[in-house]
């Protein structure tokens, strides 16, 4: 009897060990961790993993209440920071580091991960990541013991702009709004003042657009998972705070846009007032100096004619002048022409005997008297 009730303690206590050394979790068996453990760092994988050992086997740990972007995911993207972070937990924690874990409610992942908290001396790692602004406080099934403190060192980083909070770092979500809104505000300041060219307001309306493009792009970004990064970091009130931003970048460029468009239309249309007049004026000067060329034709004209009277004129005069000073002109009355004698007749004679110079006859030719010749 004593042999039986010996061999079924042995049973019980050997199935109170197995109980004590095995628990069942995400569909895998693992050793029960029990109180905290002293481990040695053999590898920091990324920002919030890194392999420890402890009890002669080597172990992958998930740091608690603490996610920091992602680096190693081969199906991602290597996100914002995400380098950044595992420098920081590399520094923090350099191969042969000793640490202490201390474990929650739920000890492994779905991942077959260890989840502790990671205890450098009395600073808890887990927080210090947070409060880098290299990672973002959450909540891991029931394992919300070491969430305050971890979440107290998030909520300085916030205050503080660290991290992802910084809008001093290209990659982040605040740097990218505060980058658009200034592109998007340098961009307006830009509207081109009249008068100005057509292709000013049509470069200016491209520059615009692109400026939307990237608030729509943004916009779009910030409409993602709030659960995952890059929005995580904002989850709730912080969210709408930038997304709002962006809205309100959206809302002024489109009326810049509109103002833009009502801009050029002015212009053109004081283009064309202004060519229309141009147009008008050079018709009105046109007018004028084929009015002028027509009028100076016209006096060429009439001077011509006026020199060709005045011509006419004196030639006429010349010609009365040349006829009045002809040796043919009589000098004698109307009634009794005169012209130069025949040689003296043998009788008859009236005048002077033996005159031999011009002499003028009475009618009839029977008598002359002397007269005196033409040119003398």
């Amino acid at each position: 009897m004593q042999s039986l009730l010996a061999v079924v303690g042995a049973h019980k206590i050997a199935a109170m060990v197995a109980a004590g050394a095995l628990v069942v979790g995400a569909g895998a068996v693992h050793e029960a961790v029990s109180g905290p453990v002293t481990a040695t760092v053999t590898k920091v994988v990324d920002g919030d993993t890194i392999d420890v050992r402890y009890d002669g086997e080597t172990r992958r740990v998930r740091l608690l209440n603490v996610d920091t972007p992602e680096s190693v995911d081969p199906s991602k993207p290597v996100e914002c920071l995400a380098p950044e972070a595992t420098q920081y937990l590399k520094g923090r924690l350099p191969v042969g580091t000793e640490v202490r874990l201390e474990h929650d409610e739920e000890k492994h992942d779905r991942y077959d991960r260890e989840l502790a908290a990671v205890f450098l001396g009395d600073d808890l790692v887990n927080a210090d990541i947070a409060r880098q602004g290299l990672g973002v406080a959450v909540l891991v099934g029931s394992n919300s013991q070491f969430y305050p403190p971890v979440r107290q060192a998030h909520d300085e980083a916030r205050a503080a702009g660290r991290g992802l909070y910084a809008a001093d770092v290209t990659c982040t979500v605040p740097a990218q709004v505060a980058a658009l809104e200034q592109t998007a505000a340098d961009t307006v300041a830009e509207q081109p003042v009249a008068p100005a060219e057509l292709t000013a307001f049509d470069s200016h309306s491209g520059e615009l657009v692109a400026a939307l493009t990237a608030a729509r792009t943004l916009a779009a970004l910030l409409d993602g998972d709030p659960r995952a990064f890059p929005l995580l970091p904002f989850a709730g009130r912080g969210l709408s705070g930038v997304q709002s931003r962006v809205e309100r970048v959206r809302t002024d460029l489109d009326a810049a846009v509109a103002d833009n468009d009502s801009a050029r239309a002015a212009e053109q249309q004081r283009l064309e007032e202004e060519a229309r007049r141009a147009a008008e004026e050079a018709a009105r000067l046109a007018a004028e100096e084929a009015a002028r060329q027509a009028a100076e034709e016209a006096a060429r004209k009439a001077a011509e004619e006026e020199a060709a009277r005045k011509a006419a004129e004196e030639a006429a005069a010349a010609a009365t002048r040349a006829r009045a000073q002809s040796p043919s002109s009589s000098r004698t009355s109307s009634s009794a022409p005169r012209t130069a004698a025949p040689p003296p007749p043998t009788s008859g004679n009236s005048g002077p005997s033996g005159y031999t110079g011009c002499r003028s006859y009475a009618p009839g030719g029977k008598s002359w008297t002397p007269m005196p010749c033409p040119g003398s």
